[in-house]
């Protein structure tokens, strides 16, 4: 079934966008509601879908207004899962640019700005909400990700059910999706931000050793981090983690690394 047609086109800051149909799945999976929910939880999951969206979009800004700054060109936004116009794998957001460069400092800067302006800009958030009276429970002094959540009671003067799931999952998501989906790319794992990072520095420490390195380390990291993700049944999650352990062991074999 072609769901292209389907898909959401638009042009933001000079930048064209697509929202693939299955953008929306993601979504979904990654919600609070997947084990079910108690009240309007469909309002609940539009207003994280909306969240979602936002979040998503300012890490691929966060690449794209770096590219933009270092290579020129006009850069080109894809959401979902699937592949970019130019081919490239899409599993959550991509950020292409016809024009770009082989300097592996400026390519380790492009792949950082996308994690730093999505963390930033949640902080910003976060610091905005706290003035308007909102509250949040929680500690930023995390293990693997943080616990940071809106407290409901905030939101008492919201007298809707439905607005008040829509507001709360809105919010709630805005800051959750920021923090850990901007913190997990920087785990040294390719193709995420931080595993593309490290490519571009190991490469140009160490040359063909240091690519083979950073795929070694991509392969062991996402193998671990998928088996755990499994135990702790993040299915979807683990799924991911270790596609990703595959197709950096298939970069590793058969470019002759």
């Amino acid at each position: 079934m072609d769901l292209s047609k389907f898909d959401w086109k638009f042009t933001l800051f000079g930048t064209p966008v697509r929202v693939m149909a299955t953008f929306w799945i993601i979504c979904v999976f990654f919600s609070p509601f997947m084990s079910g929910h108690e009240g309007p939880w469909l309002f609940g999951l539009l207003g994280w879908s909306v969240a979602t969206l936002i979040s998503f979009l300012t890490h691929e800004f966060g690449h794209a207004f770096a590219m933009r700054a270092v290579y020129g060109g006009r850069p080109t936004i894809d959401l979902g899962i699937g592949r970019s116009a130019s081919g490239v794998p899409v599993f959550g957001g991509v950020t292409t640019s016809y024009a770009t460069s082989n300097d592996p400092l400026k390519r380790a800067f492009t792949a950082a700005s996308g994690p730093a302006l999505e963390i930033a800009i949640v902080f910003l958030g976060i610091a905005l909400m706290a003035l308007l009276g909102l509250r949040f429970e929680g500690s930023l002094t995390f293990g693997i990700v943080p616990y940071l959540s809106l407290d409901p009671k905030s939101l008492a003067f919201l007298r809707s059910p439905a607005l008040l799931f829509f507001v709360y999952y809105l919010i709630e998501g805005f800051v959750w999706i920021g923090l850990v989906w901007g913190i997990l790319n920087l785990i040294p794992i390719f193709p995420f931000d931080g595993g593309q990072i490290l490519l571009s520095l190991l490469s140009r420490a160490m040359g063909r050793r240091g690519t083979r390195l950073a795929l070694g380390i991509s392969i062991a990291l996402a193998g671990g981090l998928g088996i755990l993700s499994f135990k702790a049944r993040a299915y979807f999650m683990a799924f991911f983690l270790i596609f990703s352990a595959y197709q950096n062991y298939r970069l590793l074999t058969s470019r002759g690394y």
